[in-house]
């Protein structure tokens, strides 16, 4: 059962899915100065991450009529539930660990 479940979340994320993750909450917990600014962060990150993949999906379907390529690329995005429902915790907990690190090691 736990061996499925992983298999069904691994299936959801792509190479570029996990660095545009690291990438962003890299950025994100850099930004921050305080811990009260996390949600925003996770927020905007999440964001940024759901236009940069709608925007790739509607590019990639070229001679196609626009209305179709954007219901298309709503449909696509919708095709691992599970891994779209743990994309923002997975943002929120990237940005936490890197911003505890930055707290705890970085000098002031």
């Amino acid at each position: 059962m736990i061996a499925e479940l992983v298999e069904r979340l691994s299936a959801g994320f792509q190479f570029l899915d996990w660095m545009v993750l690291i990438m962003a909450a890299i950025v994100a917990a850099l930004v921050m100065t305080r811990w009260s600014q996390i949600t925003a962060a996770a927020l905007i990150a999440y964001a940024i991450d759901l236009a940069i993949r709608f925007a790739g999906l509607v590019m990639a379907t070229e001679n196609v009529p626009l209305n179709y390529a954007m219901s298309l690329a709503l449909a696509r995005l919708d095709e691992h539930g599970l891994a779209a429902t743990l994309r923002p915790f997975l943002y929120f907990a990237a940005i936490a660990a890197i911003f505890w690190v930055k707290r705890r090691y970085g000098g002031r």
